[in-house]
This record gives structure tokens, C-alpha cells and sequence, in this order.
């Protein structure tokens, strides 16, 4: 069935299904525009779950139907940026100054960033996390020295 067949959309523009005969509720059918959506949906940086709502199935549901698309979670932002850039320059190569001039400027976008990482990377090292007031007893415990110093180990057996 397509969208062709049911003219009724709803408020997010989904096809309204007739109910048909029968118990319990229809099964969801794959359609490539819910596909596109969690591809989206991935691209963006969503997890499984906001995927699922933002196409109104459950997580089960969508791991069911839409196992490759979720198998493409961690690469959809990079294969999305991909696929714009490729857009970009056949736009370019077609003799388009504006989309040789989009592709010039994300180019640039993405060198600075990998300069701006390389180099964050190189200033200072991050800071360790504040500790709490247990592990700065322990600390504490643990540097004293003198009379109240901690017996060294036992030596260990020797055959």
C-alpha cells in the first residue's frame, strides 16, 4: 500500500490507515519516508528511542523494521556529510559559481575544525575531576608520613 491509496494525512502528514477487520493492532509496514526520517534522525545525533517517536513506533518496532537503518547509527553523520558534499560539487562541475562557493566554504569549515582539535589538543592538559571528601581522606591517609605511617606489606613467601 502507498500513500496514494489513503488521501486522509494527519497532523504530521503520516497517511491515516483505515481500520481493517480483525484484533489487536495492524502491524507496521515500511515505508521510505519513516526510513529517511530515522537516517535523519541519526545524522542529526538522536538516539533509538527519540528516532522511534519521531516516526511513532516503539523501539522494538523500530530495531524490527528498521535494522539497517539503526545499524547505520554510528556512520549517519559522516555518510550524510558525504553525500552533501558529493551533491556539491557535481553542483560545481555543472558550472553552479554558488554550490562551488558552499562546497569552498564547508571545505574550510572542516579544515578549521580539525586544526582548532589538533591544537586543543596540544595547550593544556584538562584539569582532574574535584574529588570528594572519602577519596580525599583516603588520599590524605595515604601520604602520611612518620609515626603514623602505615606498616609496609608483609614480604611474600618464598619457596
Amino acid at each position: 500500500m502507498s500513500d496514494a491509496d489513503f488521501p486522509e494525512v494527519d497532523l504530521f502528514g503520516d497517511a491515516v490507515i483505515p481500520r481493517k477487520e480483525g484484533r489487536g493492532r495492524p502491524e507496521h509496514a515500511w515505508t521510505l519516508a519513516n526510513s529517511n526520517k530515522v537516517l535523519l534522525a541519526f545524522a542529526r545525533g538522536m538516539t533509538v528511542k527519540q528516532a522511534a517517536t519521531g516516526i511513532g513506533v516503539s523501539v522494538p518496532t523500530l530495531r524490527k523494521h528498521y535494522s539497517s537503518e539503526v545499524a547505520q547509527r554510528e556512520a549517519a553523520a559522516i555518510r550524510f556529510e558525504m553525500v552533501q558534499l558529493s551533491r556539491l560539487n557535481e553542483g560545481a562541475k555543472a558550472g553552479s559559481v554558488s554550490a562551488e562557493k558552499e562546497l569552498g566554504r564547508r571545505l574550510e569549515k572542516a579544515r578549521l575544525a580539525e586544526l582548532s582539535d589538533q591544537v586543543s589538543q596540544h595547550a593544556r592538559p584538562p584539569r582532574p575531576a574535584p574529588l570528594g571528601k572519602k577519596a580525599m581522606a583516603q588520599q590524605d591517609a595515604e601520604e602520611v608520613r612518620g609515626r603514623f605511617e602505615p606498616p609496609p606489606p608483609p614480604p611474600s613467601l618464598l619457596n
